[in-house]
């Protein structure tokens, strides 16, 4: 029998995995980035999916007219055996010929005829994920893994369909799943730190990758993104390191030479950054994308082979914004104001989105004493997201040469507030990431008072007060510990490292309820961290709520199958709930 094949739009699967990939490195690794290497990649995103949405135009087109039309020897067959074996043979000679639309037609059938098989189950959810139905791919696989839970290709298909439709948190509990019983699982462990990257886990990150780096068991991507969590919680020098470390050992790598490239420029270690590029723009030397990327950073190390790339580019591209911007921005330091003003318009006339273009046009325009047109140009950059200093610095002095004294003020008190945030905020990463090595070299003592110099510099960072909490307890002062972590936690309640480890205080000294509470609310934060499910589990052991507890163990074995504690406890409840 022939069916008609819907309009697929996974035609070529290695194709659009390919596609994928560019596009999950790169978001991965821009989180760490500057801010101008952050553009151009995302500019790199943005012709990603323009090139996939041709493509997907393209197979539309294609196979708009094909027929699933199966092989003679298989259609003989299936007239007199229409058993689930026979249709499932057909269906995986569909989808070994990309034909997932038609593959899945057969696995349903197939799935009928034997509705206890895992494996077949599992099949249809695949093809119909590959063809471009992540959707209706959730129940068979589901129901695969209720024949056969144990099944790590299933937990991996399920939770790429759930990441694919948006159910984060699902596909989480799946790659979690999996770890349990493989936990060398590559593929996810990858999915699950990009997860906890994009909820901003960032200490989760660390505490999954760490031993795995440490233990010299790290692919590349997991790699980058353990450097983008060290990133985010303000731990550079361990990020540049690690990937130093990397780059070494993957010599070839753009990814890993990118992600460095990015902590260095972080790190103002721009001609740093420079060498790091340079075998990348060597190994594509007509690749525009990576010139731009590469041209970012030689203009911030302020390397004269910067305006001859530039040149050379916008003689292939002439409206290239991001080009231009840097052209007037050379033009800008070398005191060509006229010349600037060109180039930033210009820039904008092609991408009138990008703030710093217009930030730098209104500082431009300024010194050429047009104040409407840099007020307007300043006014411009702030509602597209600027938020720096300068850029209020800059428009005060606009005011003032206006006579607007009032507005003027208001706008100089903006940039001190900031100005002043934003180095207690570098002084307080520095300090922390002093910390962080008298913790590595096992000295606490001064590990606190850098821990403590930070919270002081960076009040606002929840993020110090819990390493000061965990400096603290290696030096067995709880009361330090106690302070601290109530300060992480009023600064972010849903931290749920420093919830259950106020948890652990409380039921230490016997305030039950209390603890139970701080474990509810680490749960609540992050129902995936199986240590709270089981803090929680004992402690309402202790207020006797038996059936509460059960519950909590069942989340804890849910996550880890094979954890002993959680069973010992279960078994104390079976011993103990009779009695009581």
């Amino acid at each position: 029998m022939q069916k008609t094949q819907p309009l697929l739009l996974t035609a070529y699967p290695f194709v659009l995995s390919w596609f994928r990939y560019i596009g999950y490195t790169l978001a991965k690794s821009m989180t760490q980035d500057s801010g101008n290497v952050r553009k151009q990649k995302l500019r790199v995103l943005r012709l990603t999916k323009n090139m996939l949405l041709i493509l997907v135009s393209f197979l539309i087109g294609a196979v708009a007219h094909a027929t699933c039309i199966p092989p003679k020897d298989l259609a003989l067959e299936l007239k007199s055996h229409r058993d689930g074996t026979t249709y499932a043979r057909l269906g995986q000679w569909y989808a070994h010929r990309h034909q997932f639309s038609c593959a899945a037609d057969e696995f349903r059938e197939a799935v009928k005829a034997e509705p206890t098989s895992s494996e077949y189950f599992y099949f249809l959810g695949l093809s119909l994920y590959s063809s471009g139905q992540p959707g209706a791919a959730v129940l068979p696989l589901q129901q695969s893994l209720r024949i056969a839970p144990t099944s790590d290709r299933a937990h991996l298909a399920l939770g790429t369909a759930f990441d694919a439709v948006g159910r984060r948190a699902d596909a989480e509990m799946q790659w979690r799943l999996t770890l349990a019983t493989k936990p060398d699982s590559e593929e996810a462990l990858e999915n699950l730190s990009r997860d906890l990257l994009a909820d901003a886990k960032y200490s989760e990150v660390i505490e999954l990758l760490q031993p795995i780096v440490k233990a010299g068991h790290c692919s590349e991507q997991l790699g980058i993104d353990l450097s983008v969590a060290y990133t985010k919680t303000g731990l550079l020098q361990q990020a540049s390191e690690l990937l130093g470390t990397m780059l070494q050992v993957h010599r070839s790598s753009d990814s890993v030479a990118e992600a460095l490239a990015g902590v260095l420029m972080l790190q103002s270690r721009f001609q740093d950054a420079v060498s790091v590029l340079s075998p990348v723009i060597k190994r594509h030397p007509s690749d525009v994308a990576v010139e731009i990327l590469y041209l970012h950073t030689l203009v911030l190390a302020h390397d004269p082979v910067a305006k001859t790339l530039a040149i050379q580019i916008l003689r292939l591209k002439p409206h290239q914004w991001e080009v231009l911007y840097l052209m007037g921005l050379m033009s800008q330091r070398a005191d060509d104001f006229v010349g600037a003003k060109r180039y930033f318009e210009t820039s904008i006339s092609a991408n009138p989105l990008y703030g710093d273009a217009h930030y730098r046009l209104g500082a431009v325009l300024a010194t050429l004493k047009d104040d409407a047109g840099a007020k307007s140009q300043l006014e411009a950059a702030i509602a597209l997201g600027v938020q720096t200093p300068e850029v209020h610095f800059e428009l005060a002095r606009v005011l003032r040469s206006m006579n607007d004294a009032k507005a003027a003020q208001q706008q100089l008190q903006l940039y001190q507030a900031m100005l002043k945030a934003q180095e207690g905020r570098a002084q307080a990463e520095a300090k922390a990431e002093q910390g962080d090595q008298f913790i590595a070299s096992g000295d606490v003592k001064q590990a606190v008072e850098a821990f403590r110099s930070a919270c002081e510099f960076d009040p606002s960072e929840p993020i110090f007060a819990y390493k000061l909490a965990m400096a603290s307890d290696k030096g067995g002062d709880i009361t330090a510990e106690r302070i601290a972590l109530q300060r992480a936690v009023d600064l972010s309640p849903g931290m749920a490292l420093a919830q259950n480890q106020l948890g652990y205080l409380d039921f230490s000294a016997n305030q039950t309820d209390r603890a139970v509470e701080h474990f509810q609310l680490a749960v609540r934060a992050d129902p995936f961290y199986s240590k709270a499910w089981l803090n929680l589990a004992a402690a309402l052991c202790l207020q006797s709520k038996w059936e509460e507890a059960r519950g909590a163990i069942a989340h804890v074995l849910a996550l880890e199958p094979n954890n002993n504690p959680a069973r010992e406890l279960l078994r104390n409840i079976d011993q103990l709930e009779p009695q009581h």
